[in-house]
């Protein structure tokens, strides 16, 4: 009996033993090492320092908001402004002024960007020059099945819009006999062929509208066609404005739409002397809430908020031309001095309209 008791012993010894040194075999040859503890045993390395010349560029860009011009006072938070009706939805549409046509659409250039590359690319339609911070997009040189004998190629330039995060594309034509494409290298200032131009601008735009994809964003193409063109400016000594970088028709055009949205009407205008006279009536919010709290705190807000809504009264908008640029302004219609902040908040609603 003692000597099958000491054959066990002696094999559950043995066992523990091979067991134990496969165990360390399988650590040594494992070909992935546990690096849990690595850090235990790193050592401080000298902080990475970039060559002086060298154009480092912010990746995610914080714009400056012109507030130089507020008030500094306390006051009581104003309420929230309805969401722009430029913001509602995604639209897409090809506009003309002057006998030029583009395409609006109410997303940002850094959006518009990539869903207009992805649409040549699917296409087909080469690229043969992209030019991002210019906002520059080329196509190489095309055939149409109905013009054998010329070639044709387009020229996209995108750009920021006059709407709030909105872009505009402007499609540029021109067109060789086939087989002396090498010997055209200067763009013309307008399309070679008006109808080509049209056609694909409506191609397009139609692509956009139906394309279903187009949800990426460029965070490379940020600045793509430089800045916007419209922004309001709040000095610190002077009145605050809109400022618009475009032509005076144009400003006035746009100007002249908005004012009938976000709760402006046009009582009179005179473009001659850049004036308008309008009224101004306080939008009320309306939220979705059902619930029995929301229902009562609904009726105490809209109680409450009776003798805060700003009455209709008229205001004084004047459109001027200055230097590179246009000013618009607003004042009340009695040369009655106007809050700060009011101005402010009326002139952000008339900006927010801008199409």
């Amino acid at each position: 009996m003692s000597i099958e008791i000491k054959r066990i012993v002696l094999i559950v010894i043995l066992f523990s033993i091979v067991s134990c040194s496969s165990i360390d075999d399988i650590k040594d040859k494992n070909p992935i090492r546990n690096r849990a503890n690595d850090y235990l045993h790193s050592r401080e390395i000298l902080p990475m320092e970039a060559p002086a010349d060298a154009a480092i560029g912010e990746l995610y860009i914080v714009p400056n908001i012109p507030v130089a011009g507020l008030p500094k006072k306390s006051f009581s938070a104003p309420r929230p402004q309805p969401l722009s009706v430029n913001l509602l939805k995604e639209s897409v549409e090809i506009l003309s002024f002057s006998g030029k046509q583009w395409i609006a659409i109410n997303k940002p250039p850094a959006e518009v960007w990539p869903r207009l590359r992805s649409i040549l690319t699917r296409s087909a339609i080469p690229t043969a020059k992209m030019d991002p911070p210019k906002g520059i997009l080329d196509t190489g040189w095309l055939q149409f099945k109905d013009d054998e004998k010329y070639s044709h190629r387009f020229r996209f330039l995108i750009s920021p819009g006059v709407g709030v995060s909105s872009s505009e594309i402007r499609v540029t034509q021109m067109h060789i006999l086939a087989g002396q494409e090498d010997s055209l290298t200067e763009w013309p200032l307008n399309s070679m062929s008006l109808s080509r131009e049209e056609e694909f601008t409506k191609i397009i735009a139609n692509t956009l509208v139906s394309d279903v994809t187009g949800t990426s964003v460029s965070l490379l193409a940020q600045n793509i066609g430089g800045e916007s063109r419209v922004k309001v400016v709040i000095p610190e000594n002077e009145e605050p404005y809109i400022e618009m970088k475009l032509g005076y028709a144009r400003s006035w055009a746009s100007v002249l739409k908005s004012l009938s949205l976000g709760g402006f009407s046009v009582v009179s205008d005179d473009q001659a002397s850049g004036q308008l006279s309008v009224e101004f009536t306080e939008i009320e919010l309306v939220t979705e809430d059902e619930s029995l709290l929301g229902l009562v705190g609904n009726f105490l807000d809209s109680r409450s908020a009776e003798d805060q809504l700003i009455p209709a009264l008229e205001y004084k908008v004047a459109v001027t031309q200055s230097p590179n640029k246009v000013i618009v302004k607003i004042s009340n219609k009695n040369n009655i001095p106007l809050d700060q902040l009011m101005k402010i908040k009326l002139l952000k609603i008339i900006r927010g309209n801008l199409s």
